[in-house]
């Protein structure tokens, strides 16, 4: 178990989790530019099939563990391709109904969701400064997307939006429940696989064979990169602060 248990480590946890959300502002920045109105499967495909081969490269040079620990490699699998690859193709697929302000907007409530499933989930409160963050966290997102005119977004694009959000609650609880001895970098790199072949499936279920053109794959490199750097810091801040948090700083 690898959770924080020192100030040092929290803040650790709390700049990963920071990192992890400027990176992801990249991805969803270039991942707009080459979705540009298509179904987002293809282009999801690429881009976490790039991110787990740049992460394996990266195990193998270091000489860390290429597979999770021992009992968390089932719960990892589910979380990637039920979890967080249907998360990212419900999230792309909203920004071609509005605007990508709006659709981040909806999509923000997802930490409400953390919070209340892990009320339920151990029967006790996590404390009302979190409470407070998750406010703040919010109104300050309400108040930038609003003040900015980002508000324009299609009913489809609202029901896409919100069920992106309930994907992503179920995947970071999953994670965050399931996966906590396995190395960051190495969970993340199995995240990318398992997230790229069920947007594969999706792309043939949905008959979008098609990939993106040339001009769009400078756009899925800097997607591959980032997200690769998104998704170790994602898992890392994980397992040191735990989802509540994890999700409250993501709003960034």
């Amino acid at each position: 178990d690898r959770r924080a248990r020192t100030p040092r480590q929290e803040l650790v946890g709390s700049s990963l989790s920071a990192l992890m959300a400027l990176q992801f502002a990249v991805v969803v920045m270039f991942g707009k530019e080459v979705a540009a109105g298509d179904l987002p499967f293809p282009m999801l495909a690429i881009r976490f099939a790039g991110q787990s081969v740049l992460l394996f490269i990266v195990l193998i040079v270091l000489r860390r563990p290429l597979v999770p620990a021992s009992g968390e490699r089932l719960p990892l699998i589910l979380a990637a391709t039920l979890g967080y690859g249907t998360e990212a193709a419900l999230f792309f697929s909203a920004l071609n109904h509005g605007k990508a302000g709006a659709v981040t907007l909806l999509f923000y409530l997802y930490p409400v969701w953390v919070m209340l499933a892990t009320i339920g989930l151990d029967r006790r409160s996590p404390g009302w400064r979190l409470f407070v963050a998750l406010l703040l966290a919010l109104g300050g997102s309400a108040v930038v997307i609003v003040g900015a005119g980002e508000v324009e977004v299609a009913p489809l694009g609202i029901l896409l939006a919100l069920a992106t959000s309930l994907a992503y609650t179920a995947y970071l609880i999953t994670a965050d429940r399931t996966v906590r001895r396995t190395d960051p970098v190495t969970a993340a790199a199995w995240l990318g696989a398992g997230a790229a072949t069920s947007n594969l499936v999706f792309a043939f279920a949905f008959s979008v064979p098609d990939l993106p053109d040339a001009s769009s794959w400078p756009y899925l490199v800097g997607m591959a990169v980032f997200s690769a750097g998104a998704f170790a810091a994602m898992l890392g801040g994980l397992q040191l602060v735990g989802a509540v948090r994890n999700a409250i700083i993501g709003v960034m």
